[in-house]
């Protein structure tokens, strides 16, 4: 079952240039419809990460880098993030291919994390090897305020239940300003996930906020065909 997965891409635009693509995102998929949770279940259940995870980041690298240019954002699980070995072995692979590792940024889950003390030297590992680093799912927990003040993150990707139905809803309003604001000024990229409703991707680009957007009113995650490789070049679907 785990030989079959295959990958959709959603893009991430930058929301004051929906022209100018900052990435895509790889998304886990399976023929006969297993969910990603169900794809890493399974995985686990075969003591098969984080080395089936190495499989998945080479399958996207060929599909991603070797065909654009822009960046790869890579999920990864607690353990793989946790290896001690893996940064080096993700490194060796990318760079097998004649890619920088720069061009992959590895997102770990606000709902995986850990304590600033153990989370910190894994970030440090990883941005040694020349990956870049994201908080991923931000808001959904406890809302690791303190991960933010404590280490040095090249973007944080708010989640979507902070931002869908954010044109209509002004606590929301002021809760993502605040937020766009905390996370920029402590020197990371913020992302707004799950930009589904026109209204607030109109609401969003009215802010003048320099912050990337994903979504499916940008772009619905797909196979990354030749016209997709051509829209990553000329923007917004």
């Amino acid at each position: 079952m785990l030989s079959n997965f295959y990958l959709h891409y959603q893009p991430i635009f930058y929301v004051k240039d929906p022209t100018q693509m900052l990435g895509y995102e790889a998304l886990l998929r399976h023929p006969a419809g297993w969910s990603p949770h169900d794809l890493l279940r399974e995985a686990r259940r075969v003591g098969a990460i984080p080395m089936w995870e190495l499989r998945v980041l080479e399958r996207a690298a060929e599909e991603v880098l070797l065909r654009t240019g822009e960046i790869l954002f890579f999920n990864l699980t607690p353990e793989a993030f946790a290896d001690a070995a893996f940064p080096a072995r993700a490194a060796r692979l990318v760079e097998s291919k004649g890619i920088s590792t720069a061009r992959v940024c590895v997102e770990v889950s606000e709902q995986g994390l850990y304590a600033l003390k153990e989370f910190s030297p894994l970030v440090r590992e990883w941005v040694e090897r020349g990956f870049f680093v994201a908080l991923d799912d931000f808001g959904t927990q406890r809302a690791n305020i303190d991960l933010l003040f404590g280490i040095q993150l090249d973007y944080v990707k708010v989640d979507r239940v902070l931002v869908d139905g954010v044109a209509a809803d002004r606590k929301k309003q002021t809760l993502l300003a605040g937020l766009v604001e905390v996370i920029a000024g402590l020197g990371s990229y913020p992302i707004l996930e799950g930009v589904e409703r026109e209204e607030d991707f109109e609401w969003l680009a009215g802010t003048g906020w320099d912050v990337g957007v994903q979504g499916f009113v940008l772009a619905r995650p797909s196979a990354l065909s030749a016209e997709a490789v051509n829209i990553s070049k000329g923007g917004r679907r």
